[in-house]
């Protein structure tokens, strides 16, 4: 199987097995078929996007049938395979989703309640599409990027939280501010305080991010919002361990969390022991936050390399010294 189908089938693993997981590579390989030559606006191969569109499916647990549809999802409107050889190889509750999806094209092109009157399976087709498109906005024109960021949050945006996909609402939200106008260093900003929180508890951690978002867009300007998130950042270590201390809802430490918490405070006391373990584990952060932001706004990734590495150095030394640790050595 070609390595492209790769990114689906990590998230698949083992939950799809013999037709099924057949069914979605032969979608995988009908849809490469019919794409090939076609590129998209970054020079990528066309077929990375429905694999992209079905692994944001695969990782909201949809079904062989959704991840089929989103492989083939652009087939018969970019390409010219006749829809009958589609129906004859996966079968009409395939080809309808595919054909229901395309429908949605552009929502200003059909009835303003669209989004009730649309089955969940094809919403989540069109919240996938949209979700990617996003992640991928900084190739297309500026007078694009701000319409589909502005359409995002009218209308797709709404969608994923009635659904109840909050961290997909989220996502699109994030990614549709930092394209609109007054959004400038929102994303780089929000991108190193979305990196520091990963100390934070998964539980706690999006109520947290979410107000911080807020918070940024409040600010005047880019500057105001890099001092913001270095700020943040820096407290981050302290904010981590007083809410893995206690729990939010009333106040005591969490039952059964003892030996979980033990076990990793020595982790992490063994790796701020040493300089190279704690910065083996950093640096990596800190040029994917580099070369993420460079593809977009060189400035705000010169920024973040001046700014992110020393506020991450005051970060360890607080946990150090919260934690009783020395300065780590080699």
């Amino acid at each position: 199987m070609n390595g492209s189908l790769q990114p689906l089938l990590k998230v698949v693993g083992d939950t799809l097995t013999g037709e099924r997981l057949h069914m979605v590579e032969r979608a995988y390989l009908t849809a490469a078929h019919w794409h090939r030559g076609q590129r998209r606006r970054s020079g990528e191969p066309y077929i990375t996007h429905p694999v992209a569109v079905a692994a944001i499916l695969a990782e909201l647990g949809m079904d062989h049938e959704v991840l089929c549809a989103a492989l083939l999802h652009d087939v018969l409107e970019d390409t010219d395979c006749p829809e009958q050889e589609l129906v004859r190889g996966f079968g009409e509750p395939v080809v309808r989703l595919v054909r229901d999806m395309a429908a949605l094209r552009d929502p200003r092109q059909v009835p303003a309640i669209w989004a009730s009157e649309t089955g969940e399976r094809v919403l989540m087709l069109k919240l996938a599409d949209r979700l990617h498109n996003l992640r991928t906005l900084r190739w297309l024109p500026e007078a694009k990027r701000r319409r589909t960021a502005r359409q995002t949050l009218e209308t797709f945006a709404p969608v994923a939280g009635r659904l109840g996909l909050g961290r997909l609402e989220q996502e699109l939200e994030r990614l549709s501010i930092a394209n609109l106008p007054g959004g400038e260093g929102v994303q780089a900003s929000f991108g190193v305080i979305s990196a520091g929180a990963t100390l934070l508890p998964r539980e706690a951690r999006a109520r947290w991010l979410e107000e911080w978002l807020g918070e940024l867009h409040t600010l005047p300007g880019r500057w105001p919002r890099i001092r913001f998130a270095v700020q943040l950042v820096s407290g981050m270590p302290r904010l981590a361990i007083t809410l893995r201390r206690w729990d939010a809802r009333d106040g005591h430490p969490r039952p059964g969390m003892a030996a979980v918490r033990g076990a990793g405070l020595r982790c992490l006391r063994w790796v701020l022991a040493s300089d190279v373990r704690t910065w083996s584990l950093l640096m990596p952060l800190v040029a994917w936050l580099v070369l993420d932001t460079a593809g977009e706004r060189l400035g705000d990734a010169v920024t973040i390399l001046i700014t992110v590495p020393p506020v991450l150095a005051a970060g360890v030394r607080a946990l150090r010294t919260r934690l009783g640790e020395r300065d780590g050595r080699g």
